[in-house]
């Protein structure tokens, strides 16, 4: 990883326009901040409707911003042009979880990885068809899957291809959307490493996107909380992870079974303290927006929004995060107490 910063992201909102039939507008990001730089991979977490995935929408040009500014490489493309759009589809490329849904059933992988490279490179025949076998060699995929189609292939491979076809336009940033959430355990760890390799191999940059805390670890460099449209919590991959500073942190990572029957009680215990409600549209912008779930909400919390402060390099969005440890270690025990009585 370097210095240098490919994407930025500042003062990000978006909204979607709802009629007041259909329960007004939905501001679904509010004022996101945030950078990947070249090499690097930053995860965004949260459930669903925290936001995250229409960041990445955002990035990529697929739903307007309606404030802020997305910067690609120095250059403001917030609000770039349909054209402009297919110029950056060759530094820019998506993964999604569904990639069946994008293929076209009766077009070979061959026919569906080419697409991309004549509508935007207009590539001779002979490099399409080199791209195409280089792409399929990196993920892992014979030279015989360009001529089949994609019902005869698993849903893991299904999704190899789909890395295949971001790969073929040789970028230099992936946005991945849930790219392994479908999938079970065994092959979300082989795409997992593909993706680890590529990174390497290939020098490219993330926005992986995921509800999944221990996913997003494995990969990520760096790691942005989401919830209600908010960051909650920001720093490195480890610290975030392991040791979380925020309530809607460490409601995600309780949620996450363990093998260790010790941590798992503890993470049991926690996941009790709280409410398992999920973010709702139309968020109030008075109070912390977890304030109804948190355990170690106070009335200030309910009346102000709470400001993202960096410290020693991880950014919190709470007033009590000095006391989460000693509050929640407290209403454990006292949990205990009880249940023994």
């Amino acid at each position: 990883m370097t210095d240098a910063a490919l994407l930025q992201v500042r003062g990000l909102d978006v909204t979607y326009r709802r009629s007041r039939l259909r329960g007004g507008d939905v501001d679904a990001v509010r004022g996101v901040d945030l950078t990947v730089g070249r090499g690097e991979t930053v995860g965004l977490v949260g459930e669903s409707g925290s936001g995250k995935s229409t960041i990445g929408s955002a990035v990529l040009g697929l739903v307007p911003a309606t404030g802020g500014r997305v910067a690609f490489d120095g250059a403001d493309i917030t609000q770039r042009t349909r054209a402009d759009r297919r110029l950056l589809a060759r530094r820019m490329q998506v993964v999604f979880q569904d990639p069946y849904g994008s293929m076209n059933p009766a077009h070979t992988v061959e026919d569906i990885l080419a697409e991309a490279l004549r509508y935007n490179l207009g590539l001779p025949a002979q490099e399409i068809r080199e791209r195409v076998l280089r792409a399929l060699d990196d993920v892992g995929l014979p030279p015989g899957a360009a001529r089949r189609y994609p019902a005869s292939f698993s849903g893991g491979q299904r999704q190899r291809i789909a890395i295949a076809r971001a790969l073929v336009m040789e970028p230099e940033f992936l946005v991945c959307d849930e790219a392994v959430s479908a999938l079970d355990l065994s092959v979300q760890a082989q795409v997992l490493n593909l993706l680890a390799r590529l990174k390497r191999t290939r020098g490219l940059s993330y926005l992986f996107i995921s509800h999944d805390l221990s996913v997003v670890r494995y990969l990520s460099d760096t790691i942005v909380v989401l919830y209600a449209g908010r960051v909650v919590e920001r720093g490195p991959a480890a610290r975030v992870a392991e040791t979380p500073q925020h309530p809607y942190t460490r409601a995600l990572l309780a949620a996450a079974p363990v093998p260790d029957p010790v941590v798992q009680r503890r993470r049991r215990a926690e996941r009790r303290l709280a409410p398992a409600s999920i973010p709702t549209a139309g968020r109030s912008s008075e109070g912390c927006a977890f304030a109804s779930r948190c355990p170690f909400a106070q009335d200030a919390c309910r009346t102000r929004v709470p400001d993202l402060v960096d410290r020693d390099g991880v950014a919190v969005a709470c007033r009590r995060r000095d006391e989460i440890d000693a509050l929640a270690g407290a209403a454990i025990g006292a949990a205990r107490t009880d249940r023994d009585a």
